[in-house]
Formats: structure tokens, sequence, C-alpha cells
């Protein structure tokens, strides 16, 4: 499997004027798009270096791409991209992410002050949803120019 029409390879290093790898290039490859209403959404096929010996995707992978997927969610409700910083997550498991299955998120942005954004999400597959989330991240004053929001 490839990643389905419509999702673009994530290089947010580049996009943001980076010139090397981030962290999501090392455990990805990670896409992404927007949805059919403008929301960007992150995506990825389980693939056996993000699994643990039971071909389950490790809750490590699964955390990392909702939390980055739920922080452009943010950058689209602020129309810009910012650094935004985690600051508190919750995160919970509702089923195994199995190896080769394509996982992607969708979210929203509940509330959001000048320095605080709330964001909830989902992280699913094709039978529904593995992970549910809620964050809280920092609005920094720290743009990041080429980043995934909605023009």
């Amino acid at each position: 499997m490839s990643a389905p029409e419509g999702w673009t390879l994530m290089d947010y290093a580049a996009r943001a004027g980076v010139d090397s790898e981030d962290f999501m290039s090392h455990v990805g490859p990670v896409y992404w798009r927007l949805d059919e209403g403008g929301m960007p959404q992150l995506g990825f096929e389980v693939l056996p270096h993000m699994c643990n010996p039971m071909g389950i995707c490790h809750g490590g992978m699964l955390m990392t791409v909702l939390d980055t997927g739920l922080a452009v969610v943010l950058h689209a409700a602020l129309k810009e991209t910012r650094f935004t910083p985690s600051m508190s997550f919750n995160f919970d498991f509702l089923a195994p992410g199995k190896l080769g299955e394509w996982l992607q998120t969708s979210g929203q942005c509940v509330r959001k002050t000048k320095r605080t954004g709330f964001v909830n999400g989902l992280l699913s597959n094709a039978d529904g949803p593995v992970m549910s989330a809620s964050g809280i991240f920092k609005i920094t004053d720290t743009a990041i120019p080429g980043g995934f929001i909605i023009k």
C-alpha cells in the first residue's frame, strides 16, 4: 500500500525552511492533505518499523502523529502557522492499529485564546477510531513559514 490518492508526503522541515531532517521524517513516512472541509489531516500506513513484535503500531507512533495532527488543526484555526508546543495531552487507546493499515487524523479546535489552543481529535483506521486525544498547546509569537494551514 502507498498513500491513498490526494495525500502528499509531509516534509515539515523543508516547508519550515530548515535544511535538515526532522523527527517526523525519522518515524514516517507521514502524509498530509486537506479534508473535504479544508481541515488538515495527517495519515500513514503502519509499517514494520512502527510496530511492536506483535505487529501492532507502537503507542508512541500513534501519539506522535496525533499530537502533530492536532497542532496543524490549531494552525488552521489560527489561520497561520506558529510554533505551538504541546503543554498537556490526554490520549486514549481505543483499538489496535495493525501492520499494513492506513491511519489518519481528524480534529477540531474547541477553543483558542491569545496564548493557548485547545484541540480534540481522533486517529482512525477504516473501521473507526484507534485513538482519541485532547491537547493543550502554547501559542507562541514564533511564525513558521510554509506550514500546513488553510489559506
